[in-house]
This record gives structure tokens, sequence and C-alpha cells, in this order.
């Protein structure tokens, strides 16, 4: 299976059954991947290319993480968001957001900059 990106020798990917395009109310890519014996997910923004790396608790909660193989190999294709700066509270006066995005972040009460940035707000 290729990726763009990650044909890479160190990342042995096997197909899975996880790919969910973005659909009402979700404004991301998901395409769970195993690498190795590990299970994770790849989000990617469905207007920016911004792409993450995460695992899901209970299906719901998403928890980022950084995935230095598959982080180097997806660089040159696409913004990588580091967990660190995901997990980061959000401070709206912080970042170039449009009125609208601004009005929905004050109506959803976003925590972090990773629940702005993928979110499954209607």
């Amino acid at each position: 299976m290729n990726i763009t990106g990650l044909a890479h020798n160190k990342i042995a990917l096997n197909r899975m059954d996880g790919y969910f395009p973005p659909s009402y109310p979700l404004n991301y890519f998901r395409l769970d991947i195993k690498i190795v014996e590990n299970v994770m997910s790849l989000l990617l923004h469905e207007y920016f290319p911004y792409i993450a790396c995460a695992t899901y608790d209970n299906g719901l909660q998403i928890q980022f993480f950084d995935h230095e193989d598959v982080m180097t190999a997806l660089k040159p294709y696409y913004t990588v968001l580091e967990a660190a700066f995901l997990d980061a509270p959000f401070h709206p006066n912080s970042h170039n957001l449009s009125e609208i995005e601004l009005k929905n972040a004050k109506h959803w009460r976003p925590n972090t900059n990773g629940e702005v940035i993928f979110n499954c707000w209607d």
C-alpha cells in the first residue's frame, strides 16, 4: 500500500479497513494504518494540508502523538502538526481565524488547538 510520502523502507504498512472521508460533521479524512503491530490514525484536514498522527480512546477522544518516521516521511507533502502544538491550549487571539471560525470557537468552546483544527462541529 502506498501513501504519498509513506513509501519508506522503515515503515511497513499493512492494509486495513479504516478509511473515513470527511462527512458531516467531520472536517478531516481519517486513515487507520498498522505499522508493525501498532494501529494509528492519520488525520488530514479536509481543506488545508495539515496532517497529524493520532489514536482514539473509546472511538471518540483523539489522542495526538508524534511518530518520527511517519512525520519525516510526510513533511515534504504536508504541514505535519506536532502533538505539543495540537494539545496546547487554544487562544483565539493567537490565530488568524475568520469571523465564522471565531464564532464557531466561541460556541463550541474548544480547549486545544487540535480540537479546532480536527473538529466535528456542525
